[in-house]
């Protein structure tokens, strides 16, 4: 959204995957004029973000009240801007419920192929090596 000008509305379009259970896709269509622009990001913001304001990276969730009614704020930030939606807390629990349908959030852990997740970690789901007497092994700091 650009500063100094009204907001406008969108069409917003959520998707969820079964064979992706911790993620959600989000369409947004008529922000730009150039199309859809699509975010993927964690089931688990939306739910959480009903309560309190979440997220740390490019999408953040807050509950808000727009027009006396129980709203979410979820803002997305791109590398040229942030796009600011408000969309009705009861459309999205509803679309949330439909996705706990498919895939409750206990089973979500159970249908990920974990060795596949972190694949790009050296030795994950290899043989792991022994460590001689004398060398040194350096970790990366997260």
């Amino acid at each position: 959204m650009r500063e100094n000008r009204p907001p406008r509305s969108v069409r917003v379009i959520f998707g969820y995957d079964p064979t992706d259970p911790i993620a959600v896709t989000l369409t947004v269509s008529g922000a730009t004029g150039a199309g859809s622009v699509v975010w993927r990001f964690a089931r688990r913001l939306l739910a959480d973000g009903a309560r309190r304001p979440v997220g740390l990276g490019d999408v953040r969730v807050r509950p808000i009240v727009l027009r006396g009614q129980p709203a979410l704020a979820l803002s997305l930030c791109g590398l040229a801007s942030t796009a600011e939606l408000e969309l009705p807390a009861r459309e999205v629990a509803a679309f949330l419920w439909r996705t706990y349908a498919k895939v409750s959030i206990d089973a979500e852990a159970a249908t990920i192929d974990w060795t596949d997740e972190f694949r790009f970690m050296t030795g994950v789901g290899a043989r792991r090596s022994r460590v001689r007497p004398g060398v040194r092994t350096h970790h990366a700091r997260t």
